[in-house]
């Protein structure tokens, strides 16, 4: 190295430490940088609600090998490449972000699928994982924060939310969203 050369040999030492600190501070800002991604993707407010959720499954499957598919299914094609307003998009997607946290960490899953549907009236999205399900005896008070969090988005968006495990196994999110009659209440 160039600084090396340059200086006294009991001051290398001082420039190793130095280096190390400054790959540190790489790290972390890399780091933070990941972070704030994760939390507001720039594609949602670029590309949309479908792409981000298409982006958050991909990192997903990635960073956990689970396998995430998502499908879109809308009553005219045309609907799909609408844009949701800002308070749907997010919350939609902090709720998907949400189930598949919970996926990773509880469910013991190996694939988890997310279906979207559109309509003129509503949107609907349901994770649905082959994990081991949630236990049915649960109470009110025992239901982790995370869900609760998701239910209070879905309530200020005057949307439903169900939670399901069939019989079989698995766990089912259902988010059931009104979408406005018409654009000028969309703001």
């Amino acid at each position: 190295m160039v600084i090396e050369s340059a200086v006294d040999k009991n001051a290398l030492p001082f420039i190793k430490h130095v280096e190390s600190m400054s790959q540190l501070i790489d790290n972390a800002v890399a780091t933070t940088r990941r972070i704030l991604t994760g939390l507001r993707p720039t594609i949602l407010d670029d590309f949309g609600i479908l792409a981000a959720l298409e982006w958050q499954a991909a990192q997903f499957q990635k960073r956990t090998g689970i396998e995430c598919v998502v499908n879109c299914v809308c009553a005219r094609s045309e609907d799909c490449a609408k844009e949701l307003d800002k308070p749907r998009s997010i919350a939609l997607f902090r709720i998907f972000q949400e189930a598949l946290t919970n996926v990773a960490k509880h469910s013991g899953a190996s694939r988890v699928e997310i279906e979207f549907l559109r309509s003129d009236e509503e949107i609907v999205m349901s994770i649905i994982d082959n994990g081991r399900g949630m236990a049915k005896n649960r109470t009110d008070a025992s239901i982790p924060y995370g869900i609760l969090g998701m239910s209070e988005r879905v309530d200020r968006l005057g949307g439903q939310i169900s939670l399901d495990t069939p019989p079989g196994g698995g766990f089912t999110v259902t988010v059931i969203l009104p979408l406005p009659a018409n654009e000028e209440e969309e703001t």
